[in-house]
Order: structure tokens, then C-alpha cells, then sequence
């Protein structure tokens, strides 16, 4: 600030944020402090608050998917390994010579030993074959998944049977399905 002398008055130069006000303000505030006072107001809080609500619920939403994803994909995979389980014990038939190759038809043919329409996965019978009609004796078959430690062998672990599953093989003539 610099002091200037008149004759009169002496007088103050100050920059435009620090003059005092005179007309009307006996208190001798500021111009700075007189402005509207700015900040958040509660209808921006609320509209925050509800933009990260949606935000959050689509990321729960993501998660319920991604575990309903991760169920589906292990009931596939239980799935896809029986139907592995199933193809590989009639090419070991076949390969060993324990069944002959006019055998490898359903029962709908004669000679045929495979059942048709949809059967429970059962444990293969005494030709080690899946589907046949032997495998009528054994026992629906099971899974054993790790318990709540994670790990096998443990007593808490969980026997699931396989009694929602069902396979059907069919042995067609694809030479003739051409035509």
C-alpha cells in the first residue's frame, strides 16, 4: 500500500479486492466478502450420490453374472467330460476287439448294443461300454467337488450325483444322411 498525501485527505491506493466498501457497510468489510457465497448445494449432492448408486449396482450386477457364468461353465464342462468319457470307452471296444464293428449300432438294429433315447449317467457296466443295456445295474454316478477349505480329501468335501444328466448316443450311417 502506499500512503499519498493531499491537502485534505489522505488517502489509501488498494487494489479492487481490497476496497472497503463506504456507502452502506458500517462494518467495513470487504468487496471479497459481500460476493454470493458458492459450494456444493444438496440437489448436487443428491444427484452425485444417486449417479453412484447406479454406478455400484451395475458393478454388483456384473459380479451375480460373472458367478452365475462360472456355474454354468462347470456344469458344461461336467457334461462335455461325459460325453468324452462315453466316445473314448467305444473306441477302446472297438480298438481291443471286445465288441465287433456290426455292434457299434443302436438297438434299433439288429446286433446293435447301444440304448436309445436318453439314459442316466451310470457307471459303465461289465462291457465297459456307456449306454449299453448292462449298465442298468450300476449306480447313477457322482462328482466329488472340494469343500468350503478348497482343497480334496478333506471331510468336507461334496459328493454330487450326476442324477440331472442324461446321455443319448446315436450311431448313424453318415454316408447314407448325404443322400
Amino acid at each position: 500500500r502506499e500512503r499519498k498525501r493531499s491537502s485534505r485527505h489522505t488517502h489509501w491506493s488498494v487494489g479492487p479486492d481490497e476496497a472497503v466498501l463506504r456507502s452502506g457497510d458500517k462494518l467495513g468489510r470487504t468487496a471479497l466478502e459481500n460476493k454470493p457465497q458458492s459450494g456444493i448445494s444438496l440437489i448436487e449432492v443428491m444427484m452425485s450420490a444417486f449417479i453412484l448408486t447406479i454406478a455400484l449396482m451395475a458393478i454388483a450386477m456384473t459380479m451375480v453374472r460373472g458367478m452365475s457364468s462360472m456355474f454354468y461353465t462347470q456344469e458344461q464342462l461336467i457334461a462335455k467330460q461325459k460325453a468324452r468319457e462315453a466316445l473314448e470307452s467305444v473306441f477302446t471296444a472297438r480298438s481291443t476287439q471286445n465288441i465287433t464293428w456290426a455292434q457299434i449300432q443302436n438297438t434299433t438294429v439288429s446286433g446293435g448294443i447301444f440304448l436309445t433315447d436318453f439314459q442316466p449317467i451310470r457307471g459303465m457296466g461289465a462291457d465297459g461300454i456307456a449306454n449299453t443295456s448292462d449298465d442298468a445295474s450300476e449306480p447313477i454316478e457322482t462328482i466329488t467337488l472340494p469343500g468350503n477349505d478348497g482343497k480334496f480329501g478333506t471331510d468336507d468335501d461334496e459328493v454330487r450325483a450326476l442324477d440331472q444328466y442324461e446321455r443319448k448316443i446315436t450311431i448313424g450311417n453318415v454316408l447314407n444322411s448325404q443322400k
